[in-house]
C-alpha cells in the first residue's frame, strides 16, 4: 500500500514536472570536436531552439573516444529533459556499439535533423567519367584502386562497403585506406594517394565547383540540390543509399510530454531563418522526422549497418 502510494505520488510529481517543463536551461551535449559539422549544426540549432522554448539551450562539448564519451554522457543523464544532445550515425554501427557499450536502446529518439549523403568522388584527372566507368573497372580489376574518407569502420567506410556489396563484388575489390577524417582523405585524393573518396557531398562541394574533383554519383534517394547534374546511384541501377545523420536524442525513459516539447522546439528551430541559412550555406541536407518516424529510421539504419558489417567481415 505504501509502495503504491509512493509510486502514485512520484508519477504525479513527474507529470507536474513535465507539464511545467522547462523551468531552467537545457544542456545540449555534442560528442564531436568544436568546429566540425555536428558542433556547428548543434550551436545553430540550440540558439534557434532557445527562442522557441523560452530557456537557454547551451552546447556542451564532450569529445573523445570516437564519439563515445559524449554519447555516454547523454545516455547517463537523468531523464528530466535538461540534458539532451546530438546523436550521430555511430549509434547504429554494430562495431562501435560493441566498443562503446551503447546502442539505440540507450537513448530516447527526439528528432532527426539532417542526413548528409555520401558521394563517390574522383580527382579531375581520373579516367573515370561516370559511375558506370568506375564499376566496370572495379569488377575487371579488383583491388587495383584505393578509397578513403575516414577511419576504418567509420561512416564513409560503411558507405564504400555498402556500395561494393550492392554491385556484387568483395570488400577487397576497393581497399580502404584509413584517414583522420574527410579533410585528410580529400588531400590524399588531390595528391594521388587514393583513387576514390566516399565523403559527403557537402565536404567536396567547393572542389567540385572549382573543377578540382569530379563527383560521379551521390548516395542519396534524390539528386543533391546544389549538384543537380550528378546522378544518384539508384538512377544508375545501383540500389544503395547512404548518409551520415545528425539528430537530437536524450537518455532513455524521457517522458512523452517532455519529448513532445523538445521535438516541437527542434522543429521550430529548424524552420527558423538562421538555421535554414546555416544549412543552405553549409550544403547540409535538412531532413526532419518526428520521434515516431525517427525511431523507425534508427531501426532501419541499424539493420542496414548490421548487413554491411557482416559483408565486411565475411570477405
Amino acid at each position: 500500500m505504501k509502495r503504491t502510494a509512493f509510486t502514485l505520488a512520484l508519477s504525479l510529481c513527474c507529470l507536474a514536472s513535465a507539464q511545467g517543463y522547462p523551468t531552467k536551461g537545457i544542456n545540449f551535449i555534442v560528442p564531436w570536436s568544436p568546429g566540425g559539422s555536428a558542433d556547428l549544426t548543434s550551436r545553430t540549432l540550440a540558439s534557434a531552439m532557445s527562442k522557441h522554448i523560452g530557456q537557454d539551450v547551451t552546447v556542451v562539448s564532450r569529445t573523445g573516444g570516437g564519439g563515445a564519451i559524449g554519447h555516454l554522457a547523454i545516455s547517463q543523464a537523468r531523464p528530466t529533459g535538461y540534458d539532451i544532445g546530438m546523436g550521430t550515425l555511430e549509434l547504429v554501427i554494430p562495431s562501435w556499439g560493441k566498443q562503446s557499450g551503447l546502442t539505440i536502446s540507450n537513448f530516447t529518439p527526439i528528432s532527426l535533423v539532417s542526413i548528409n549523403p555520401a558521394a563517390i568522388t574522383v580527382a579531375k584527372n581520373s579516367p573515370f567519367k561516370t559511375i558506370g566507368d568506375l564499376v566496370t573497372y572495379i569488377k575487371a580489376n579488383p583491388g587495383k584502386l584505393k578509397a578513403s574518407g575516414t577511419a576504418k569502420g567509420g561512416s564513409w567506410d560503411m558507405a564504400r562497403a555498402g556500395f561494393l556489396k550492392t554491385i556484387g563484388v568483395k570488400n577487397s575489390a576497393l581497399p580502404w585506406v584509413p584517414s583522420q577524417g574527410s579533410a585528410a582523405a580529400i588531400q590524399e585524393l588531390l595528391a594521388g594517394g587514393v583513387d576514390v573518396i566516399t565523403v559527403s557531398v557537402a565536404e567536396v562541394g567547393n572542389l567540385v565547383k572549382s573543377g578540382e574533383v569530379r563527383t560521379l554519383a551521390v548516395m542519396g534517394d534524390k539528386r543533391h540540390a546544389d549538384f543537380k547534374n550528378v546522378p544518384t546511384l539508384k538512377e544508375s541501377g545501383i540500389n544503395w543509399s547512404f548518409g551520415s545523420f545528425l539528430s537530437v536524442v536524450g537518455p532513455r525513459r524521457l517522458s512523452a510530454d517532455v519529448v513532445t516539447k523538445l521535438d516541437e522546439a527542434v522543429k521550430a528551430g529548424m524552420q527558423s531563418p538562421e538555421f535554414k541559412k546555416f544549412m543552405d550555406n553549409a550544403g547540409f541536407g535538412v531532413n526532419y522526422k518526428n520521434p515516431a518516424q525517427f525511431r523507425v529510421f534508427l531501426n532501419q539504419q541499424a539493420a542496414k549497418m548490421k548487413d554491411v558489417e557482416e559483408f565486411i567481415n565475411s570477405n
